[in-house]
């Protein structure tokens, strides 16, 4: 059993790593249905993990210019409050009752994923001056891509309803954080993702604190997928350069979509 939950683990954090959603959509699941790990403890596991990968991959981003710390910072002041607030929820509720609502929830950001592009042409995004403006260099495209997030404070609920979505069923937020940043703050999708590594970080610490608190972190679990989580994040942010951007939304909506099937069909 060790040996499969440090090959998941690798798989799961190339794929986190490539979309900036810190693998645990698929985590959780896996440790649940593949497993039959309690929900708890599978939400625990997976936060553990998180932590340990999201230092690696926000790094990266960083070096390449994608991250935008700016934005990062100040958006994690809700996901963390949020991560906190629902985690001590979760300690005290059946989780089984919220994976269907969270299930309906990807169908929905998958449908405006798949709109993206039309939303994007539609209005494009500014590239003016501005304090969370950034600019970063696409490998893939070989030019410099300027933008301007848009319509940050209406993202405020959005942010700390992802971190309560992440104390409460151990996704990060991730999963949330970057279809919010691209499609409503009209960041580009590769900042949104290394945007969104940084703060899954921090909000999982705050859902890992509770969950240690309440005594759901078991370490048969945990050090076996860190140890792979670490392994597969290093691969994947050597891949993630080197993939186009419709690309990655594409395995995210495919991600998204898979993801909730499983979860409304057990």
């Amino acid at each position: 059993m060790t040996i499969l939950l440090i090959v998941a683990g690798i798989v799961i954090s190339i794929l986190g790593s490539l979309l900036g959603i810190g693998g645990g959509v698929i985590m959780v699941p896996f440790l649940v249905l593949g497993l039959h790990v309690p929900i708890h403890q599978a939400v625990a596991t997976s936060l553990v993990a998180i932590i340990a990968t999201s230092s690696q991959v926000a790094a990266f981003g960083e070096q390449h210019g994608f991250t935008n710390i700016r934005l990062a910072i100040f958006l994690n002041v809700f996901t963390v409050i949020g991560a906190t607030l629902g985690s001590l929820w979760a300690t005290r509720v059946a989780a089984n009752i919220l994976e269907g609502i969270f299930a309906g929830a990807l169908f929905v950001i998958a449908f405006f994923m798949l709109m993206q592009d039309k939303l994007l042409r539609s209005a494009p995004p500014n590239s003016g001056p501005g304090y969370f403006s950034a600019v970063f260099y696409d490998p893939y495209e070989q030019r410099n891509i300027s933008y301007r997030p848009q319509r940050i404070p209406t993202v405020f609920g959005s942010m700390l309803l992802s971190g309560a979505l992440s104390g409460i069923i151990g996704t990060s937020g991730g999963i949330f954080n970057v279809p919010i940043l691209s499609l409503i703050c009209r960041v580009p999708i590769r900042a949104a993702a290394a945007t969104s590594s940084l703060m899954i970080g921090l909000t999982a610490g705050a859902g890992t604190l509770v969950y240690y608190q309440a005594q759901f972190i078991r370490p048969v679990l945990v050090a076996p997928v860190v140890m792979g989580v670490v392994i597969g994040s290093v691969l994947g942010t050597r891949l993630s350069v080197h993939i186009q951007s419709k690309w990655l939304r594409r395995l995210f909506i495919a991600l998204l979509i898979g993801t909730a099937l499983k979860m409304l069909l057990g």
